[in-house]
């Protein structure tokens, strides 16, 4: 039976949910729950009927990340410049594991809320995730206390020269910078070194030899209406959105 459009959504938001952003299905953690990968993946392509035009009035504000079926941070458009760049979808795949592996491992690393704004006037595109560091530090079994104080700060980065051309969302990386989350303690030692500053990424990245290319990048925007956005990257991964 063919399903309605608020009866899909509904489908998705739950997946979202019960998958904590699609986080539980990924198969370096575990090879589990992947009946619902299939299943939101066949919601997506159902809801894309019910797609209408895309404009960059719609596409204009606030978006929250609710799913994706790779890592979290890759939304970013500062991975999304590297994956185009590495020219490779199994080299790609391979170094955001062992990025993941690096900055996650042992619960080291937490990624909370992953947002992006979109405003065609500036034609500015800016991405955030907020990053946990040693949300839970004890020792198993034996450990009844934090052994290490909870730290953080919001990744942001700011793409420009965004244009929309049918369905295909275009920009160009600029800079990053690490701020301070509100309830979350800045890093010692570091912050005053590393946060608040925009490091100037485009300028770094030209100036790399293996780089040929400036850092654009591109997604597709499969399905969009006025409270949900689903895009996909080169490769077809999924990235669910919801209006702020």
């Amino acid at each position: 039976m063919k399903l309605e459009k608020k009866e899909i959504k509904e489908k998705i938001y739950k997946i979202s949910a019960k998958t904590d952003r699609g986080q539980r299905l990924n198969k370096l953690i575990a090879p589990i729950y992947q009946e619902n990968l299939k299943e939101i993946r066949s919601l997506t392509k159902e809801l894309i009927a019910f797609n209408s035009e895309i404009n960059e009035e719609k596409l204009n504000g606030d978006w929250e990340l609710i799913f994706s079926d790779v890592e979290l941070f890759r939304s970013s458009p500062f991975f999304l410049a590297i994956e185009k760049a590495l020219d490779n979808q199994k080299r790609s795949d391979l170094f955001f594991k062992l990025h993941q592996l690096q900055v996650c491992s042992f619960g080291l690393s937490t990624i909370g809320k992953v947002s992006q704004k979109i405003n065609f006037t500036k034609r500015e595109f800016i991405s955030t995730f907020d990053t946990t560091i040693f949300g839970l530090t004890t020792i198993p079994i034996f450990g009844w206390f934090k052994l290490l104080p909870t730290f953080g700060g919001r990744v942001i980065t700011l793409a420009n020269e965004i244009s929309l051309n049918k369905n295909v969302l275009k920009m160009t990386l600029q800079k990053t910078k690490v701020s301070e989350v509100e309830g979350l303690k800045r890093i010692p030692i570091f912050s005053n070194l590393l946060m608040e500053k925009w490091y100037p990424v485009k300028n770094i990245w030209e100036k790399l030899p293996w780089n040929s290319n400036e850092p654009s990048l591109e997604v597709f925007i499969k399905y969009l209406d006025e409270d949900m956005r689903i895009i996909e990257d080169i490769y077809g991964s999924i990235f669910v959105y919801v209006r702020v």
